[in-house]
């Protein structure tokens, strides 16, 4: 299900819905981190002692390779960068509010850029085997306030130190359209909110017409 609103009445659409900016949640509060992986795919999630920050997750698959790697949960893109042959190789980082962002590392290919908005199971890169890897996975933190903290999957606790299969339930019930699809060509997310089980509304611009478009998808 999805509507459209004209740039005319955004403005009174996102007052009458009370949107708020992203990073505005108490710094206590995590989001539904999920899998960054499509939905239905199952990875192993590797996690053990004298990882290089400790509590991160390695997800591993035989033909990890080349995969999409999916937002764990909406965002702001703050950091694509890349180590060359060391650390991290390709990275990603993005902003999710409240002190919680995410880490996306090894990476094959970014396809986002800084400062874009994300909703969560957007595709941000490809996993793969740049940086200090001895083979392909994806390195994947979740950190509060700058530490990272073990991790939780769609409210389930990663165990520590083990091997565990999990299942993606990324964006398993969400629209087939996206608001970029929906508003057309030129627009990007600027802002949005989730409407407590009744979709999430986005608020799109388009700096070439310097339009508004206002989104609703369930």
């Amino acid at each position: 299900m999805l509507r459209r609103l004209g740039s005319g009445v955004a403005a009174v659409a996102l007052a009458a819905l009370g949107v708020v900016g992203l990073g505005q949640a108490p710094a206590s509060a995590a989001p539904n981190f999920q899998v960054p992986f499509k939905c239905g795919v199952t990875v192993t999630a590797a996690t053990f002692s004298g990882h290089n920050p400790a509590n991160s997750v390695d997800f591993q698959k035989d033909g990890i390779t080349g995969m999409p790697v999916l937002a764990s949960a909406a965002g702001t893109v703050t950091r694509v960068a890349n180590e060359g042959n060391t650390s991290y190789g390709r990275w990603i980082e993005l902003d999710h509010g409240g002190g919680w962002p995410t880490r996306y590392a090894h990476l094959s290919t970014q396809t986002v850029s800084v400062g874009q908005k994300v909703s969560q199971g957007a595709k941000i890169g490809t996993a793969g085997a740049t940086g200090g890897v001895t083979g392909p996975h994806l390195h994947y933190e979740q950190r509060q306030n700058g530490t990272v903290v073990k991790a939780k999957l769609n409210g389930v606790a990663v165990p520590y130190f083990a091997k565990t299969p999990f299942t993606s339930k990324n964006n398993c019930s969400g629209n087939p359209y996206t608001p970029t699809e929906v508003c057309g060509s030129g627009y990007s997310v600027i802002d949005q909110k989730g409407l407590s089980g009744a979709g999430t509304v986005y608020l799109l611009y388009n700096s070439s017409n310097k339009n508004n478009c206002v989104v609703t998808l369930k």
